[in-house]
């Protein structure tokens, strides 16, 4: 048995082969053919003739609405269209301005606009609790909590987060939260982590204010998208702005650019007479307005349930879940 490596050494080496021109190409051009071409070229794209060389068009300015210009969406604002629903971090404005009850509803129109293929989880997000648990578990109560939750061998699991929340009648899933800390090494960070590993969709209720130390991480994540609640009040109104101005010196204008204002209207007829003073002034600001009616079934204070809520009162979900893609 010969060996392969002895028949190689035994073969003298040939002469070196010699290329063959394949039939219908030219032969490569010298190097001094290449130069002139280019110097040719360059010569044609200074005078703004086009030559016969694409390098001349690729040297000319780009003309308006190339893709070096703002892309006009979202009715000519330049705000990009999301592939899916995001997670969403909702803060309100001041207090008492629905950011519990608009996570609710944003959640639900989201599980329903999706029939059931969208699974959304409202986290309470805030610093020591809040009621987002009592009002939307309307199917059953909540026999856990986020810190409960956390704690599990496996919080990346959807059966995990099942077992710790209670339910509404849309099949929403709620986790509430007691006033102790997150465990170690945990924050909403790595809630919305444990979350999209499990494949369902984190609605966060930060609460009040814009400023709590505990959403500055979300809102640092560009893949997160924004609500702010304010109570169509002027008092409250006016207190919009300078959170605004916070968040775009401490988190650019991107996170400004998109987040979306919800006008929570909690006296019958108040948004008229200040939604089109917010549109006017803030509209430019951020990516959408969108005002939520009065509805009675909110006012009440107790559970909330989807199909109880007026229908005008659903559509401003739907619209605001629109506003978030």
């Amino acid at each position: 048995m010969v060996d392969i490596d002895d028949r190689l050494r035994s073969t003298p080496p040939g002469p070196p082969a010699t290329p063959t021109p394949r039939p219908g190409l030219e032969h490569p051009h010298t190097s001094a053919e290449v130069e002139a071409r280019l110097v040719e070229a360059v010569r044609a794209s200074a005078a703004g003739g086009e030559g016969d060389s694409g390098l001349s068009g690729l040297m000319q300015p780009g003309p308006a609405g190339s893709p070096t210009d703002g892309v006009p969406l979202r009715g000519g604002q330049g705000r990009l269209v999301r592939a899916a629903l995001p997670p969403v971090l909702v803060l309100g404005g001041s207090g008492a301005s629905g950011a519990s009850t608009t996570a609710l509803g944003l959640a639900a129109a989201a599980a329903v606009d999706s029939d059931g293929e969208v699974w959304p989880v409202v986290v309470d997000a805030t610093l020591g609790g809040g009621d987002v648990a009592l009002r939307g578990c309307d199917a059953a109560a909540p026999v856990g909590s986020v810190q409960k939750w956390l704690g599990t061998p496996y919080p990346g699991l959807a059966s995990s987060v099942g077992a710790c929340s209670g339910q509404t009648s849309t099949g929403v899933r709620v986790l509430g939260r007691t006033p102790d800390p997150l465990p170690r090494r945990e924050s909403l960070v790595s809630v919305a982590r444990h979350l999209e590993n499990a494949g369902l969709l984190g609605v966060f209720d930060a609460g009040a204010p814009v400023t709590s130390r505990l959403a500055a991480p979300l809102l640092a994540d560009p893949r997160v998208g924004l609500v702010i609640t304010v109570a169509a009040r002027p008092d409250a109104i006016n207190r919009l702005q300078p959170a605004l101005t916070w968040l775009d010196e401490n988190f650019s204008e991107f996170v400004v650019g998109d987040a979306v204002i919800v006008l929570t209207e909690q006296v019958p007829g108040s948004a008229a007479a200040v939604l089109d003073h917010v549109r006017t002034h803030l509209g430019s600001w951020v990516r959408a307005v969108v005002p939520i009616p009065f509805d009675l079934h909110l006012a009440t204070g107790g559970p909330i349930t989807w199909h109880h809520l007026t229908a005008p009162t659903r559509d401003a979900y739907l619209t605001l879940l629109g506003a978030l893609r």
